[in-house]
């Protein structure tokens, strides 16, 4: 059974539901699932799970590295390009050292309101179906988010781009939105490229055409990246009556220089991922996900 991430290069234009389907047809695996959401207008690093390794998803790092590219001037309903252009200002004025000084706090630990236009549900439903029947709130619940880096890339008003280490859950285009209206002028984002997503990076990644390829030649582990890699997590090696113990649910015994107690690992028996272990307080590995049947090859 296949098991495995593959590190997706998003196109723009396509959603990442419209690649996982894609993915999910071209490998004829039914069990797949994306790792952080691209909006359409967005390209670059899209993690896909697939088979068993769908369960592993929440365990991938969550940071993310962007390059955006910001257009003052411009309001829109969405916050990017794609949306209804709510509001038009004039730039001219607006100087670079002034978009530097603006930019300095976006970085750290910030406040941050998503776009109405998002995937976040409020009493059930996405932000994104309540703003199309013009039921959603005038903004969506703030949160707070971290921005590691943000460096300037070029200043050619009205344009900025900027490039971005972030954690989860930050919206690059609420960070434009804010930029523009702390200039007064409104901002939305024109560009976005995600570089990195974990440990996935935008140079290892595989085009659609790439993945189509690989799967026709049978080239299955040069399609995935394996899950010690993609996760950052050290794997164990496993005898049988451990693999047996972890069957069962039970806590095995694991070595000291297993790492420290919270850690994660991958148990493996036989070239074969058996479970992802959580070190426990007194040693012991504890069985978090087993999955007895998942392979990295065929």
């Amino acid at each position: 059974m296949h098991f495995g991430f593959i590190n997706v290069m998003k196109p723009p234009g396509m959603t990442s539901h419209d690649v996982v389907a894609r993915v999910r047809r071209l490998t004829k695996i039914k069990r797949t699932g994306h790792g952080g959401t691209l909006d359409p207008l967005a390209e670059g690093v899209l993690p896909i799970a697939v088979g068993q390794a769908c369960r592993l998803i929440d365990y991938l790092p969550s940071d993310k590295s962007y390059y955006a590219e910001i257009l003052l001037g411009k309001k829109t309903a969405t916050d990017d390009l794609e949306g209804e252009v709510l509001e038009e200002k004039e730039t001219s004025h607006i100087t670079s050292e002034q978009i530097e000084i603006a930019l300095d706090q976006f970085r750290g630990e910030i406040k941050q309101h998503p776009p109405v236009y998002s995937a976040i549900r409020i009493g059930g439903q996405h932000l994104y179906d309540l703003a199309r029947q013009g039921k959603a709130p005038e903004k969506a619940p703030e949160r707070k988010v971290v921005v590691h880096e943000l460096e300037i890339v070029f200043i050619a008003p009205p344009l900025v781009a900027i490039s971005v280490h972030c954690s989860k859950g930050t919206y690059i285009r609420s960070l434009a939105r804010d930029l523009g209206d702390s200039l007064g002028t409104g901002g939305c984002l024109s560009k976005l490229i995600r570089e990195k997503a974990g440990l996935m990076t935008l140079s290892n990644s595989l085009s659609l055409d790439a993945i189509k390829d690989l799967v026709d030649k049978s080239e299955w582990q040069s399609l995935f990246t394996d899950p010690a890699m993609a996760l950052g997590f050290e794997k164990v090696e496993l005898d049988e009556p451990d693999a047996e113990n972890i069957f069962h649910g039970r806590a095995i015994e694991l070595e000291s220089e297993n790492g420290e107690p919270g850690r994660f690992l991958l148990g493996v028996q036989n070239g074969s991922y058996i479970a992802l272990l959580k070190k426990l307080e007194n040693g012991n590995g504890k069985p978090e996900v087993v999955f007895s049947d998942a392979r990295v090859s065929t």
